[in-house]
């Protein structure tokens, strides 16, 4: 599944699942980002890149809302 991503984009996949799994809920673009030690404003392109591939899913409109398929 992520053999094909960039380093980056597999870090923040990975933080996505650990994250999730640790508190019950996705985190925020924020809290995800200082897990990756990224910016914010990077880690949502690399998102948005993720959810285009289908590895994440999102709902529009709603925070907390990126989980690993």
């Amino acid at each position: 599944m992520t053999a094909y991503l960039t380093d980056s984009r597999r870090r923040i996949a990975r933080a996505l699942r650990e994250l999730t799994d640790e508190a019950g809920y996705p985190p925020s673009i924020r809290e995800l980002a200082e897990a990756v030690a990224l910016s914010a404003s990077t880690v949502t392109y690399h998102l948005r890149a993720l959810e285009h591939r289908g590895i994440v899913t999102h709902a529009p409109h709603r925070s907390r809302s990126y989980q690993v398929r």
